[in-house]
């Protein structure tokens, strides 16, 4: 999962992608269609977007699409700042996608990152989680914007992160929640592994991080992707129970979401070149030759130009939110709702 900054990079930059959505079929067979994902009616939805002024009307159009499935939606839209001494402050874009989703009754989440042009950044994830002074100033910015801004919650999306600084992220979780209103939630998004002792080594004690944590959300995504990897399924299936398994060793399933990917890649040749896709484009570049893998359920294309396709769509969405409820988790995370195909309850 986007464990190499090349890989996030793109997927940071998905908010570009155009969205073009075709007329939903009832054969789950042909990926030239876009099945609606299926959400059993027990699991809670969180549904992401990412903050930006060139994607705030497809991001807008994405959520009515799917509004009446989802619980949270998570807006992507602060990021840490040069030397981990603060938080840059969310833009207009951000507050009409928490306006929209508490409009509707949604709850909404602002995600920080440690992330800037170049993808997630370990250094400045070090920068900030082993300073106080720093930790202080992101935490009364983080603060601000849910109290002024009127935010349901934070979520923490740290990533690329390393052993040496789980002691950290444990202070600035618990500061976090010392600092919030009582009412405010805090989720973290967490790197998977397909070992309980994987997590630490990625940056997550979540024994310890569970005092200040309410909900962990597992990323099982980006098993496979574009600069960093050959081609092979976005997050398939069998892998996902894996990291999922490993997760559920360390963490309650009432307090785990499982991430999926509404998104693929495309490999433009041999080794790691490409680059991410929505499904919808996804769809168009397989030109016909697109096939459903059952084992990794997702979809698979060699459209005969050199190039390769994996991508995971609303039939892959429901295939993990069905192992999510067999696990009895709290819900499942749709990265991301633009570039994804529409979400229902099933």
């Amino acid at each position: 999962m986007r464990t190499l900054t090349t890989g996030t990079a793109a997927l940071l930059l998905a908010a570009s992608l155009a969205v073009t959505l075709t007329s939903c079929s009832a054969d789950g067979n042909n990926p030239t269609v876009a099945p609606q994902a299926k959400i059993p009616a027990g699991l809670a939805v969180e549904g992401y977007a990412i903050a930006s002024p060139d994607a705030a009307t497809a991001a807008a159009e994405a959520f009515d699409r799917s509004e009446a499935a989802i619980d949270t939606v998570g807006v992507s839209g602060v990021a840490i700042t040069a030397g981990g001494a603060g938080v840059a402050p969310s833009d207009e874009s951000a507050n009409s996608l928490r306006e929209a989703a508490q409009s509707a009754g949604k709850e909404a989440e602002l995600l920080v990152v440690n992330a800037g042009q170049d993808g997630f950044s370990g250094e400045l994830a070090t920068q900030l989680l082993s300073s106080r002074a720093n930790r202080e100033f992101v935490v009364s910015g983080l603060t601000g914007e849910v109290v002024n801004g009127g935010w349901d919650g934070v979520q923490i999306d740290f990533e690329s992160l390393s052993a040496a600084d789980a002691p950290g992220l444990v202070d600035f979780a618990a500061e976090l929640r010392d600092a919030l209103p009582d009412d405010a939630t805090i989720s973290m998004a967490v790197q998977p592994d397909t070992d309980e002792a994987g997590y630490a080594d990625l940056g997550y004690d979540l024994a310890a991080l569970s005092d200040s944590v309410d909900r962990f959300v597992l990323m099982a995504y980006d098993q496979h992707g574009t600069g960093f990897s050959e081609p092979g399924p976005v997050g398939g299936l069998p892998w996902v129970g894996q990291v999922l398994d490993a997760a559920l060793e360390l963490v309650p399933a009432d307090r785990l979401d499982l991430g999926v990917a509404g998104y693929g890649y495309r490999w433009t040749g041999e080794g790691t070149a490409g680059g991410a896709v929505s499904v919808a484009e996804a769809r168009t570049g397989a030109q016909s030759t697109g096939s459903w893998d059952a084992e990794q359920a997702e979809y698979t294309a060699s459209p005969g130009d050199g190039s390769t396709l994996w991508w995971s769509d609303g039939r892959s969405i429901t295939a993990r939110a069905d192992l999510a409820e067999s696990k009895g988790l709290h819900g499942v995370a749709i990265w991301q709702l633009t570039t994804g195909d529409p979400i229902r309850r099933g």
